[in-house]
């Protein structure tokens, strides 16, 4: 009997392999095989890529985008549900066939960034995914903030509702982490939140009150992460210290660690590391910390993830490779098969193999840019461009 779909006629990287030539069988939702080679199968659907490259779909541990995409200027907001399908199509388009929503938990932050705000959201995302309005897989990642005090909110109630698929802390005080200096957090609120220095100030106060706390609070959170058997992170981690401190708490991984110190620590600890593929492309990081091109050169990232800017993960691996960090397997990996293994997902995301849901791309290599023509997710095909 032949198969639901045939995708070949060109190079295919399966997770692991970069394969000259090869073909992906695809029938019920799933990979059947991976066939190396000019053997092509019959299929009920025939698809030639006409020498494009074959991969699995991109999976993006950490993303914000969400909260540009309702707050698309400050104070201009948008209808939650048509962001998330408006950047759905987008993220189809990306590649990226799955997604974690980065989620703030925090009530004295900025912008969206509130623990009410937040619950909804988690829940807007699970009853869209249970509806299937979504061409792509999406997550939920449950970002915690250490120096907050989220009142009248129970952050492990979503844990204990399964409603999380990653959970990571992140400490913004000013002194440590991402804000070094107490000018460089001042700096960040007045330039993206037009906030004056005065009540920067009245911010930093209330957040150095509530942080040690919050550390004592987070405990529980992680636990709770652990128990039920989903990947935690922290957040800019800048020390040593800091690194043992998370490691003890269960974290497993590091997102945007922002020294090399930093990343020493966490590679002792057999921690992942996890690095913006923004900062890949620009070679440089948004906060002047460490670049992900560094990382990669020393053969300690696990990882790229969006951050803030999709269309970032699919030019990062490229552009690593040409720059010489890193063999174009290796380069692939790195939003791929990698970030798929970190999320404990035993149908190997990020991965072309048998069994494996049939979610993966086509892309066009030949320009400077990458283009991605094709993006399927489950056996079907969401996405299509010349």
């Amino acid at each position: 009997m032949s198969a639901d779909a045939c995708i070949y006629g060109g190079p295919v990287f399966d997770g692991t392999r970069l394969l000259q030539e090869g073909a992906v069988v695809i029938r019920n939702r799933v990979i059947e095989e991976v066939i190396e080679g000019r053997l092509v199968p019959s299929a009920v659907n025939m698809h030639d890529v006409n020498g494009r490259l074959i991969m699995p779909g991109l999976v993006d541990l950490h993303s914000d985008t969400l909260e540009k995409c309702i707050e698309m200027r400050p104070g201009v907001f948008f209808d939650a549900e048509f962001a998330l399908l408006s950047l759905d199509q987008r993220i189809a388009a990306c590649g990226i066939t799955t997604f974690c929503h980065a989620i703030s938990f925090a009530d004295n932050e900025l912008g969206l960034r509130s623990a009410a705000h937040a619950e909804d959201l988690v829940r807007l995302i699970k009853r869209l995914v249970a509806e299937n309005r979504f061409k792509v897989r999406h997550l939920v990642h449950m970002r915690h903030e250490i120096g907050a005090c989220i009142s009248g909110f129970k952050p492990g109630r979503i844990l204990d509702e399964g409603l999380v698929d990653v959970f990571s802390m992140m400490d913004h005080t000013p002194g440590q982490g991402q804000f070094k200096t107490l000018q460089s957090y001042i700096n960040f609120c007045e330039k993206n939140y037009d906030l004056n220095a005065e009540s920067v100030y009245d911010r930093v106060e209330k957040k150095k009150q509530l942080q040690a706390d919050g550390w004592n609070r987070v405990v529980d959170l992680t636990q709770k992460a652990k128990g039920i058997g989903i990947p935690v992170l922290s957040h800019d981690d800048d020390t040593e210290q800091k690194v043992n401190r998370v490691n003890q708490l269960g974290a497993t991984g590091s997102e945007f660690p922002i020294t090399m110190e930093a990343v020493l620590a966490v590679k002792n600890k057999h921690m992942n590391i996890f690095m913006g593929a923004p900062n890949m492309v620009r070679d440089r990081s948004s906060s002047g910390h460490l670049k992900a091109s560094d990382t990669i050169a020393a053969n300690a990232c696990d990882g790229l993830i969006s951050d803030y800017y999709p269309e970032c993960m699919i030019q990062a691996p490229f552009l690593a490779h040409r720059k010489r960090y890193a063999p174009l397997d290796h380069a692939l990996s790195l939003v791929s098969s990698r970030p798929g293994k970190y999320l404990n997902d035993k149908n190997k995301r990020g991965h072309l193999v048998a069994g494996a849901p049939a979610d993966l791309i086509v892309i066009d290599t030949s320009g400077e840019w990458k283009k991605i023509c094709q993006t399927w997710v489950g056996g079907q095909l969401v996405y299509r461009s010349p």
